[in-house]
């Protein structure tokens, strides 16, 4: 029985060497979701296409059905990033592992996908570390990931002033709960968190940023995602080599 043909616009993940000349690349898609694939003959010079597998390419594909991975057909270059720098790519670079952690394969995500073509397209004009963090916000709320930040997961209380977080229980642990092994959950880094939510790619408005508020911040997100995927984020020990 010969494999179904399907087309898509996919955005690359990532990308590695597969056996003598192929390429191993996982890709998410407009329409199927996340899909990893075999790009046969991909990392022979003459072959065209497969100098466009590259991570964060955005490409027209067209893919075999296969039963254990599909493979590449054809594929057109949409778009190429603009150029990355190592600390964009860096950024960049985590985003995609997560989103790989974080979604299944051919599981449909319209919003996932548009969320990471945007924002690649705006880490290279904006601050990467900030755009990287916004991303991982929305991501996690478009998984059905998003941790408890506006009351106690405890008992249930609004929770105005400082706080704590704890990454077992996946939200806010108010001062009266909380019973010390928990992360430190200022209100200056839950409203950066309301604003990183919100905050629009297409026309992204400035907003007050603290170094300490940005830190704490991240080390609550970083942590509860490696807790929610049960293994570490190789992109995280890559931004802790460049001292990002």
């Amino acid at each position: 029985m010969s494999s179904t043909v399907y087309q898509d616009e996919v955005i690359i993940l990532k990308v590695k060497d597969w056996q003598t000349a192929d390429k191993y690349a996982v890709c998410f898609s407009r329409a199927h979701g996340k899909v990893p694939f075999i790009a046969y003959g991909a990392r022979y010079a003459r072959t065209t296409g497969g100098r466009l597998i590259q991570p964060f390419a955005l490409l027209d594909v067209q893919l075999y059905s296969g039963k254990r991975l599909d493979s590449l057909k054809t594929c057109e270059l949409i778009a190429l990033p603009q150029q990355l720098d190592i600390k964009q790519m860096a950024y960049a670079s985590v985003v995609a592992e997560v989103t790989e952690a974080l979604t299944e394969e051919h599981q449909p995500q319209e919003d996932v996908y548009e969320l990471l073509v945007s924002a690649v397209n705006l880490l290279v004009r904006n601050n990467p570390r900030l755009v990287a963090l916004s991303a991982l916000c929305k991501l996690l709320v478009l998984t059905g990931f998003a941790p408890v930040y506006d009351v106690c997961v405890n008992c249930g209380k609004e929770v105005t002033g400082n706080a704590f977080f704890s990454v077992v229980q996946g939200g806010l642990i108010c001062e009266d709960c909380h019973g010390g092994e928990e992360l430190l959950f200022d209100s200056g880094a839950r409203k950066m968190l309301e604003e990183l939510l919100v905050l629009d790619f297409n026309d992204p408005q400035p907003f007050t940023v603290r170094g300490g508020d940005l830190m704490q911040l991240e080390q609550i997100l970083y942590r509860f995602i490696v807790y929610q995927i049960d293994k570490p984020l190789k992109s995280l020990s890559f931004l802790a080599q460049l001292g990002l």
